[in-house]
């Protein structure tokens, strides 16, 4: 009883509401004004200066605003709507249809003075925006009104604020853009699209004029619903109040329900209604003041789902930010869960693998690093699961190497939730770091060649002395034999010593020019008898006029130990063949054969001194170790390239100026 005397209650104070604001009304004179008077001495200066403003938008979005075809006239809601407004202004306002995207380059270019549009960020840098004149809703069109959004293909008009909704909540949806709404309607007819988003009445229009009811269907809730506003260039600020007073005086009177009613029969809520008038302004006081509790509770729980969302969507924007940072390091990252299923994995690691993410995801930790024999990652992962410890280690898979590490991941309780695994290919760090270890090992025995080789030619010169005078008692054959053998293997000592104390021994570091052409040619000539004794032919293909500012007695040690090298590794019938070029910073050399090549777990170690694959008594292991170190005393770098049975072709890069880096 008590619920329905407060309903009652309700009632009598809406109707009394009511029947003051009748009177009160009806008591007030009319105070409407122009917006032409409301303008001040400047403002009418300034229209005045421009003579005629110039009002431009698209040519093809029925029923707001259409080039017909049957008289070729510019018109729609918004045309009427700035027909009236020029009125009410007492301004020539010219009407101009035109594509969208030309309508917005030429407002921003100050070519026309305004445009009817969404404001958004990205345009408020460009324009200015005037009062709200009308509301507009952003409708979905589909065929059968299946699927999710984010998964649908999209037909848009070019330039439309739509598109830049669209992105910002569906950052991943392919968009088609078309002109107008009519070839985008046009598409979905033909399969080409699933789905078309454009303005309300302009789609409701073009499925009409298409008759294409029967086939489409629109989605009951709108994708938003917006204020439009008039937008001019910024370089005009002077226009904006002036707008805004012909929009409010519009605003006092029933002309834009009368536009309403002239294009769609009845009115409608495409164009904002104009202000209240009194009475209805009493009429929603009042029963605002009884909805004050409702309201608040309806704010408040608005909040709640704006404020929900808003967090929804920093968490998407946050994960999509940590998948693209992953995705961007060189590393080999993967997530796995507590069963060692993928839960992530990053973007190189899966083009390594060959895999798509959805393949991935779910996978056994086993099946992604199944690749990488003979060391078992997945025990590692499960001992550092059961110690609850992370571990990094050094690892070999084949010729790479990796370091590998592992992170397992507790929740806030402390609980392990995940296993964080990263592998950092380290190869060319080892690579680096194995030819600084050689050559500093290189650097140490050259420094204790110079020190030892002296000692060594004294014994062995007491050697000979007693060989010579063990032959002056005229010894049997048999000590004759022994003899022999002696002097042999001294004179082949001496001859070692002979060349480590040569390339140990500081020589001239002067430099002139050099025609290399003449130097190995004349080093060919040399070793003349022995080609020819083995039917060993040779090519030299290099410039005549090619010259190197360099060391003559390095280059000579140079090219006579490859050369060399090369007759032995040819043994008989075979060809050696040196080529040299140029560019602009560097010259070039190179020096092949066809002999029988090096393996592949010889060549790490052929500049190492003393190593050689010849037989006992047919090296020394100097010579390519000479090479090198005589290569990099000219600031230049050699490089070997090779295998088994298919000849050896060393590399010589000289720099003409500075040194070149060992990076090859």
């Amino acid at each position: 009883m008590k619920n329905k005397r407060n309903i009652g209650f309700v009632f009598v104070g809406i109707l009394m509401i009511i029947v003051v604001g009748f009177m009160f009304e009806t008591s007030m004179p009319s105070q409407t004004r122009s917006a032409r008077e409301l303008l001040t001495m400047e403002e009418k200066a300034w229209l005045y200066e421009q003579g005629s403003l110039i009002y431009s938008a698209d040519d093809n979005a029925p029923p707001l605003r259409f080039v017909d075809e049957s008289d070729k006239q510019y018109k729609g809601v918004v045309v009427d709507y700035v027909s009236l407004l020029s009125l009410e202004l007492g301004v020539n306002i010219e009407v101009r249809p035109n594509l969208w995207q030309e309508a917005l380059r030429s407002l921003a270019e100050g070519e026309t003075d305004m445009c009817d549009m969404f404001k958004s960020p990205e345009r408020s840098e460009v324009f200015l925006f005037s009062d709200p004149i009308y509301n507009l809703r952003a409708v979905l069109v589909t065929r059968d009104n299946s699927g999710p959004i984010d998964e649908m293909t999209f037909a848009t008009q070019k330039g439309d604020y739509l598109n830049e909704w669209l992105l910002e909540n569906y950052p991943e949806i392919e968009i088609l853009y078309t002109n107008n709404v009519g070839e985008a309607i046009d598409l979905l007819l033909a399969g080409e699209v699933e789905a078309v988003a454009g303005d309300e009445p302009v789609v409701l229009y073009q499925i009409k004029e298409k008759n294409a009811e029967d086939k489409l269907q629109i989605m009951e809730s709108p994708l938003y619903e917006n204020e439009v506003v008039f937008s001019i260039p910024k370089s005009k600020p002077e226009l904006l109040p002036i707008l805004n007073k012909g929009i409010a005086a519009l605003a006092e009177t029933d002309q834009l329900e009368r536009i309403q009613q002239k294009w769609f029969g009845i009115s409608t809520p495409i164009v904002q209604e104009p202000d209240m008038s009194r009475k209805i302004r009493y009429i929603l006081a009042g029963v605002g003041m009884l909805m004050v509790l409702m309201t608040g509770m309806a704010y408040w729980n608005h909040s709640l789902q704006s404020e929900v969302e808003r967090r929804t969507k920093e968490v998407i924007s946050s994960k999509e930010n940590l998948r693209l940072t992953l995705d961007g390091m060189k590393q080999f990252i993967a997530l796995f869960n507590m069963r060692l299923e993928t839960a992530n994995i990053n973007g190189p690691f899966l083009e390594y693998l060959g895999l798509t993410r959805s393949e991935a995801r779910g996978k056994v930790c086993s099946e992604i690093f199944k690749g990488f024999k003979p060391m078992d990652i997945t025990s590692m992962i499960r001992d550092c699961v059961e110690s609850e410890s992370g571990l990094e280690k050094e690892i070999s898979v084949g010729k790479d190497y990796y370091m590998l590490q592992i992170y397992p991941l507790k929740n806030a309780e402390g609980k392990l939730k995940n296993i964080l695994v990263v592998l950092s290919n380290v190869t060319r760090e080892k690579n680096n770091e194995r030819q600084l270890l050689q050559a500093g090992k290189m650097a140490a025995i050259g420094q204790l060649v110079a020190g030892m080789g002296h000692e060594i030619r004294n014994p062995l010169g007491i050697i000979r002395n007693h060989s010579f005078m063990l032959r002056s008692f005229n010894p049997d054959e048999k000590t004759e034999i022994s003899l022999d053998y002696i002097d042999t293997a001294v004179e082949r000592a001496n001859r070692i010593i002979g060349n480590l104390l040569e390339f140990s021994r500081l020589t001239d570091d002067s430099k002139q020019k050099i025609g290399l052409k003449n130097l190995i040619s004349g080093i060919f000539d040399l070793e003349s008898k022995t080609l020819m004794k083995k039917n060993i032919r040779y090519e030299v293909y290099c410039d005549d006029d090619l010259q190197l500012d360099s060391n003559r007695e390095s280059l000579k040690h140079i090219f006579i130990n490859l050369i060399s090298n090369a007759v032995d590794a040819i043994g008989e019938n075979g060809l050696i063949r040196v080529s040299v070029e140029e560019d602009e910073n560097n010259v070039k050399i190179r020096v092949e054969d066809s002999g029988d090549g090096i393996s592949e777990d010889e060549i790490e170690n052929i500049f190492n001194p003393f190593y050689t694959t010849k037989g006992p008594d047919k090296g020394t292991g100097l010579g390519l170790y000479i090479v090198y170190n005589e290569i990099k005393k000219l600031g230049g770098a050699v490089f070997v390239e090779s295998s088994s049975k298919e000849g050896t072709a060393f590399k010589i890069i000289m720099a003409k100026d500075g040194e070149v880096e060992d990076n090859e």
